[in-house]
């Protein structure tokens, strides 16, 4: 049996980002860079309750085995994007190269006052999408994110940036949603993440990578909530400081009786799927949900 996600690798993720954190502010990003390393290695060899999924996980993105490389590799990337999240946190994102694809739609629904539902994922770097919502006028984001199982690091990020919770929504308190209908009416962009469920949660099977994975319903359901459309989008991390953002259109808003939210969602979200399996494709090291997303019966 797993352990649940909620309290793993969000628990190491604590270490990590009070490390990187102390490392960036006192000694700078050119000794940060060096630093990850051993701070890298250090991970996988004391903090490596992760290591199945990740393995199971590129051996299906890389199509072979992957080799002790690979997975460097790929905690490697994470760690990158979590010292290029503190530089976002702290408004000091003209540090990093930012490519965005598809921002016309997002400015077209702008333009005609319409907000939407942005659909994430733990590939690459969520925080990004923060970055091109200040360097772009006219668009308004808030971000859904699940913080009552991470105190450290809700400590940690207000620390950085006190401003930064008026933009944070916590998922499960009893005003979740409060105001949200009025702030995506108004045209604000709602992001959240569509690759992991948490306990409570409906779920379905999607095929991802040739295999039955589950997949929350969550997206289709605020979608009908807020009578707001959804669009994907991928934040790739490509090189030190480089990210390419990626916006595509995932699904309209069209009123659904609820029998039919059931199928609908299950349409929706294997489309989102078969994205994420493209654009993990592309940047394989990117993943990090360092969850089994496969593993039978219901997580």
């Amino acid at each position: 049996m797993t352990t649940h996600w909620q309290s793993l690798p969000e628990r190491s993720n604590a270490f990590w980002l009070q490390t990187i954190t102390w490392i960036a502010l006192r000694l700078g990003r050119n000794i940060s860079r060096v630093l990850l390393y051993p701070i890298t290695a250090y991970f996988l060899i004391f903090q490596n309750q992760t290591l199945p999924a990740s393995r199971r996980y590129l051996r299906k993105a890389l199509g072979r085995n992957p080799h002790w490389r690979d997975i460097f590799r790929q905690y490697h990337t994470f760690a990158c994007t979590l010292l290029d999240r503190l530089f976002v946190l702290s408004g000091q994102d003209h540090r990093l190269t930012i490519e965005v694809h598809g921002l016309d739609v997002l400015e077209r629904f702008a333009s005609h006052g319409r907000g939407c539902l942005l659909v994430g994922s733990h590939l690459g770097s969520f925080e990004i999408i923060r970055a091109v919502g200040r360097t772009r006028r006219g668009l308004r984001v808030k971000a859904l994110m699940y913080g009552e199982a991470t105190p450290q690091i809700t400590r940690l990020y207000r620390s950085l940036n006190p401003a930064l919770h008026e933009d944070i929504i916590p998922v499960g308190g009893p005003a979740t949603l409060l105001g949200l209908d009025e702030f995506v009416a108004d045209g604000g962009l709602l992001a959240l993440l569509g690759d992991r469920c948490v306990s409570g949660d409906k779920r379905l099977q999607c095929t991802f990578f040739g295999e039955p994975a589950w997949f929350p319903q969550t997206p289709l359901v605020l979608s009908q909530i807020l009578k707001a459309p959804m669009m994907l989008f991928v934040c790739l991390h490509t090189g030190w400081g480089r990210y390419e953002v990626y916006f595509e259109d995932l699904a309209d808003y069209h009123p659904l009786a609820r029998p039919e939210r059931q199928s609908q969602a299950g349409q929706v979200m294997q489309r989102y799927a078969e994205r994420l399996e493209h654009y993990c494709r592309k940047a394989p090291y990117n993943w990090f949900n360092f969850h089994d997303v496969w593993q039978p019966g219901e997580p």
